[in-house]
């Protein structure tokens, strides 16, 4: 007879997820993850796999949660034009706030190289928030805030990637107010 399940999973993916978002995934052992996440291998390998299969799972969850909670963020603002004020402003924050970063632009460049399944997963993953970006983008234009001669998926992508630039040069030079200054700029460069 098959054992029941004896633990939280969502909780377990969460400590998982802290455990690759701080060492990363080739530096992350299996006795990392059952230490942290305070359970049994057997246990581990019964009920969500191997270490590839957990990381898959943590990256999914991290997108899902990050999705939903940027899309609660939205909803909230009267403009288009000042949620995407927000995005950009929240992800300046995120970059010179936050030592853990994004764990989808640390997988990115961990993993996606040498990973197809990460790397298709990623991909996915990034297509939903470049589909919700460009929703947004849209509003802004048709409320007139930006220019709506642009494609706006192509601007929603490029806001998208600036981030990514952003923490590649947070991380070399350690300079919040050059990160802020090239938010600023970006947010001049894109409204009318």
């Amino acid at each position: 007879m098959a054992r029941c399940v004896e633990f939280n999973e969502v909780e377990k993916i969460e400590k998982a997820m802290n455990v690759f978002w701080e060492k990363g995934y080739n530096a992350t052992s299996m006795q990392d993850l059952v230490d942290a996440m305070q359970i049994n291998r057997s246990s581990l390998y019964n009920t969500i796999g191997d270490k590839h299969q957990l990381f898959m799972k943590c990256i999914s969850t991290y997108f899902e949660a990050s999705i939903c909670e940027l899309r609660q963020k939205v909803a909230q603002e009267k403009s288009a034009m000042q949620a995407l004020i927000n995005i950009i402003n929240d992800k300046v924050a995120s970059i010179v706030d936050i030592e853990k970063s994004c764990l989808g632009v640390k997988s990115i460049f961990e993993m996606a190289s040498e990973d197809v399944a990460v790397r298709n997963l990623l991909t996915k993953k990034n297509d939903v928030f470049i589909g919700f970006m460009t929703e947004v983008v849209q509003k802004a234009m048709q409320e007139g805030a930006l220019d709506d001669t642009e494609d706006p998926g192509l601007l929603a992508e490029y806001i998208m990637t600036s981030f990514t630039g952003w923490k590649q040069a947070y991380i070399l030079h350690r300079d919040p107010i050059k990160i802020k200054k090239m938010a600023a700029f970006l947010i001049k460069n894109i409204t009318k």
